[in-house]
């Protein structure tokens, strides 16, 4: 289903390289004018690796260190809404804070991964994850009452506690192996105050399913529409209709 509103705090998706990348100037610039017409903005971020090595001697260990001198950038709208971070030596993620459609999504991880493509070719990914973290906050009723907007299976904790004003936390975690790729799904009460007891009615569905398959560049689309799909149909299992009431339907696909 799509939803007119919705409680995505952040939408994250993140490739890790089995090789690191260039990091030559024009490379980055030319990636840059790939991706600028939705991240327009362009940071350089410096930053020292502590590197330490422990060889076995015959009667000690020998510790040698070194340093390493990096540059990462960050690319991002006007309003940080959505931010793009690339560290060449590493990986690729890709944060938006405000979440429109699933749609505008896909568009932008395409357009990543073409200017990825188009700039360093066919590489290898030894993972891939794409994560959904749902902060649902309801001001009103009852604090611990979610009977109407969250599945009753992911709540059956909170009938355990009878002193619940005593309560600072309730989480739960499941953890999935599908046949391509593997969810971690956590949910519950985090509490926003904590360690303090809760106040707030807040419960947190986030999931965060990814593969460590190794992939090329041209596979990663297909492996996305995997990911959200599965991420979909999780988050339509854990709500009751109270809460799609809440974010208003606006199609069933």
């Amino acid at each position: 289903m799509q939803y007119s509103n919705n409680y995505l705090k952040n939408v994250i998706f993140r490739i890790d390289f089995a090789q690191p990348l260039g990091q030559g100037k024009k490379q980055i610039e030319d990636f840059h004018n790939f991706v600028k017409e939705a991240f327009p903005k362009k940071e350089s971020i410096k930053r020292t690796v502590l590197h330490a090595q422990v060889v076995a001697k015959k009667d000690h260990n020998k510790v040698s260190q070194s340093t390493e001198n990096l540059t990462d950038y960050k690319f991002s709208d006007e309003t940080q809404t959505r931010i793009l971070m690339l560290e060449p030596k590493s990986n690729i993620n890709i944060l938006f804070n405000t979440y429109k459609n699933s749609k505008e999504l896909k568009n932008i991880i395409c357009l990543v991964i073409d200017a990825i493509s188009k700039i360093y070719g066919e590489i290898e990914i030894k993972r891939t994850g794409l994560r959904y973290i749902n902060d649902i906050v309801l001001p009103e009723g009852n604090t611990f009452d979610w009977t109407a907007f969250i599945n009753r299976s992911l709540i059956s904790c909170l009938d355990f506690v009878h002193e619940k004003e005593n309560l600072s936390r309730a989480m739960g975690i499941i953890e999935l192996n599908r046949e391509n790729h593997k969810v971690l799904f956590q949910f519950g009460m985090y509490n926003p105050d904590y360690p303090n007891s809760i106040a707030q009615k807040v419960f947190v569905l986030d999931y965060d399913c990814y593969t460590t398959e190794e992939l090329k560049t041209s596979d990663i689309i297909g492996m996305v529409d995997t990911l959200q799909k599965d991420e979909e149909e999780l988050f339509e299992r854990s709500i009751e209709n109270g809460l799609r009431e809440k974010m208003v339907v606006v199609a069933d696909e």
